[in-house]
């Protein structure tokens, strides 16, 4: 109890007066060549206040507020200083191009999943058992997929993914008249009821004619509907 309560009273390290930490640098535009190139040696540490897992990080290292203050002011630091802001800029724009290229080609990669639907009697709603039957033929495309493409990195992947259940859920919309098309709105929920959430009738087989869905709900088909066929109740 004594040591929990003591690492809960446990302040975070602050740095000392006149003092700048490594990030407080890099918030006001150094870089690590920067640092090493105009400061030099740090002055001072201090306890850091982060950990990875149980091991605590290292020390972190402290600079003369006064010391930055000169260096920042010195024109060499101002020329080397834009020179790394734009170097960062130009780094920045050829990630997103590349980024941009990258999703073009995951996208084309999923155009060519296109999933052949064969309808079976589902309750309205059903969207799971829907998918089912076509999930391991969706991942086999995606493993071939990433395969061809090479070096998918693990949000490629994801993205990958999602652009394959899109395609499959447009082709269930288009078998299912119930099921979503992607980027379609929710049905609004109607007297605290979700769509499809309300009480079945009775099933009488594949047929699925032993109830009929509406809207807000399931209703109880007509009593000749439930025991239609043959052994059908008389009127």
């Amino acid at each position: 109890m004594a040591a929990r309560k003591e690492k809960a009273g446990r302040e975070k390290p602050v740095n000392p007066p006149g003092h700048l930490a490594t990030q407080d640098l890099k918030d006001r535009g150094w870089t690590p060549r920067l640092i090493e190139r105009f400061l030099g040696p740090h002055d001072l540490t201090r306890e850091n206040g982060l950990k990875m897992g149980r091991r605590r990080l290292p020390p972190v290292k402290l600079y003369l507020e006064t010391r930055v203050d000169e260096a920042e002011r010195d024109d060499a630091f101002l020329a080397a200083q834009a020179k790394a802001a734009d170097a960062r800029e130009r780094a920045a724009r050829n990630r997103e191009v590349r980024e941009a290229k990258r999703a073009a080609l995951l996208r084309a990669a999923a155009e060519g999943y296109t999933p052949t639907i064969h309808p079976e009697p589902l309750r309205k709603g059903a969207k799971n058992k829907a998918r089912a039957p076509y999930l391991a033929g969706l991942e086999r495309t995606q493993r071939q997929l990433e395969k061809e493409l090479g070096k998918v990195t693990e949000k490629e992947s994801a993205q990958l993914r999602a652009l394959l259940m899109e395609r499959l859920d447009t082709a269930l919309a288009a078998a299912y008249d119930w099921f979503p098309a992607p980027g379609q709105a929710r049905p609004k929920l109607r007297r605290g009821r979700k769509v499809g959430a309300g009480k079945r009738g009775p099933a009488t087989g594949a047929s699925g004619t032993g109830t009929e869905g509406i809207e807000g709900g399931w209703q109880k088909a007509p009593l000749h509907k439930q025991r239609g066929g043959a052994g059908g109740l008389s009127a």
